[in-house]
């Protein structure tokens, strides 16, 4: 069976973490090896608003050791996210930029409740939540601190706020050890940083708290070693620890230099500074809200990324082509893509792009489901002729699409589809050409279009990024206006459809016009 190589990198505040998951056909995947990296982004300028050169340089630095190891995995999908200490830092945008640029890798930066549901997604996947009772996820990172209140296999409450272990302790500048005073300002400030979700919480009968960071695991680790239970403290997941157990772990901590909290067995040394915030943090909260037992999740925002990309890619798969199992054409489409190393993602990508051009001219044709049908299935196999040579790609894709014998499609079907493919790039279709001229002259216009519009789609997706969310076109009486909603920068790509907008303007008979907008501004079709 097929398998693909799928990354997540999680950009937190303290910690960059890599997860390679390998992914089959059915989507099934198993998590093959997880990597971190301890980067301090937020260290010399969280509470500034600002990443500190020295951080700067260390994150960078960082992402490109997992671009080495991502090419050694041969990894064919990233999803990198950026979190707090990014998306509130006023060079966080210059940050993302230097991470394309010197280390290949596109970060997306989300906000605080996209990350809240996505750390409720891997969490959920991970351990077992009790379903008919209240419970409150917590994850403190550097920067922020996600609080989302479950019931039923539900989110009830999503918050994010900006008091995560590293702005508690730039803020406080604790003394070694941290004296009396300073532990009872640290709980002011989170009393004045919490004050009204604090109040919602409370409405909520909230007996189990469920950790899911690096910080929930250091305290597990700790009081797992105390107790003895060394196999434990070797996988955490779903570990759990009462309130009298964490209280006597909290009385001696409290009191310890940054040196004897290095000499406890259990302790991560990268986490010996933020420990003593983070263990204050999870005092107040069981106080406050009287729980009685906390429940560690190993699993939380990148498996939360990694289930939420296999689920979307289920739906637009299943939005593209139905249900794969009922629909002959779709099935046998994909097997043969498969059986010759197609890259799906970016045929997928192409698929969704060109239909939603097709569908926005197909009425000055009056076209429909067929010719829909025909560009579908083309650009799906646009560039099956790479398993045979790159170099003249779609001449090799139009000889085995006509020589396939692919059920559900009739000979000329296939010869449409051949011919689809052939001319999506370089020449354009002419009567010379053998297998364009045995067409009908209906399919030779057909293909004419169908050709211009993959043209465009894949070079819109010419980097294979995946970047372009929707594309919407607007005739005036001298021109079509295509725009495209992307989130980064796409030049190279919108470049490379210009250059090869030719045969659709030739069809359409109008100059073709390309520009870009942020997806902010999309005002999708009937709104």
């Amino acid at each position: 069976m097929n398998t693909e190589t799928v990354a997540v990198i999680d950009l937190g505040t303290n910690t960059f973490h890599l997860l390679l998951a390998e992914l089959n056909e059915r989507d099934d995947f198993v998590i093959k090896e997880k990597f971190k990296e301890p980067v301090k982004l937020g260290e010399g300028g969280i509470t500034a608003g600002k990443i500190a050169n020295k951080a700067f340089t260390r994150g960078i630095r960082a992402l490109k050791k997992f671009r080495t190891l991502l090419n050694s995995r041969g990894a064919t999908k990233v999803y990198a996210f950026a979190t707090s200490a990014i998306r509130s830092a006023s060079n966080g945008k210059e940050f993302v930029q230097a991470a394309r640029e010197q280390a290949g890798i596109n970060i997306r930066i989300i906000n605080g409740n996209e990350e809240a549901a996505l750390i409720f997604e891997g969490v959920r996947s991970g351990v077992q939540i009790p379903y008919d009772k209240y419970s409150l996820l917590i994850d403190i990172g550097g920067g922020s601190v996600e609080f989302i209140v479950t019931y039923e296999n539900r989110a009830q409450l999503l918050r994010s706020l900006n008091i995560g272990a590293a702005r508690l302790l730039e803020t406080i500048s604790p003394e070694d050890p941290i004296s009396k005073k300073q532990v009872t300002a640290t709980q002011d400030l989170i009393r004045s940083q919490v004050g009204g979700l604090l109040e919602e919480l409370k409405e909520f009968d909230i007996g189990l708290i469920v950790g899911s960071s690096g910080t929930f695991e250091t305290l597990g680790s700790l009081i797992a070693h105390e107790k003895g239970d060394i196999r434990s403290a070797s996988n955490l997941n779903s570990y759990r620890f009462n309130r009298t157990e964490f209280d006597q772990l909290y009385r001696r901590m409290i009191t310890m230099t940054q040196a004897e909290r290095m000499t406890m067995q259990g302790m991560e040394p990268m986490r010996v500074d933020m420990i003593v915030m983070g263990s204050i943090f999870l005092k107040f909260f069981l106080t406050e809200l009287k729980a009685k037992e906390v429940m560690i999740s190993s699993y939380a925002l990148k498996e939360g990324i990694l289930f939420r990309s296999i689920e979307e890619k289920k739906q637009r798969m299943f939005h593209l082509l139905g249900s794969a199992e009922r629909n002959v054409r779709a099935k046998n489409v994909m097997s043969f893509g498969k059986q010759f190393k197609f890259d799906e993602n970016h045929a997928v990508k192409v698929s969704e792009l060109a239909i939603q051009i097709f569908d926005q001219v197909k009425n000055r044709y009056n076209f429909g489901s067929r010719e829909r049908e025909m560009l579908k299935y083309s650009c799906l196999l646009h560039d099956i002729g790479h398993f045979l040579n790159r170099s003249g790609h779609h001449k090799h894709g139009q000889y085995m699409i006509m020589n396939s014998n692919l059920p559900g499609f009739s000979s000329d079907e296939l010869v449409v589809i051949g011919n689809i493919v052939r001319y999506h790039r370089k020449s354009p279709p002419t009567r010379d050409h053998l297998h364009f001229k045995i067409l009908r002259t209906e399919d030779r216009s057909m293909v004419s279009l169908l050709a211009g519009i993959l043209r465009i789609a894949d070079n819109l997706d010419r980097g294979h990024r995946g970047l372009v969310q929707y594309v919407r076109l607007n005739e005036t009486e001298t021109h079509f206006e295509i725009t495209v909603y992307a989130e980064q920068m796409i030049d190279i790509e919108i470049a490379a459809a210009m250059e090869n907008r030719e045969l659709l303007e030739q069809v359409l008979g109008k100059e073709i016009i390309i520009r870009q907008e942020n997806p902010s501004k999309i005002a999708l079709p009937g709104q």
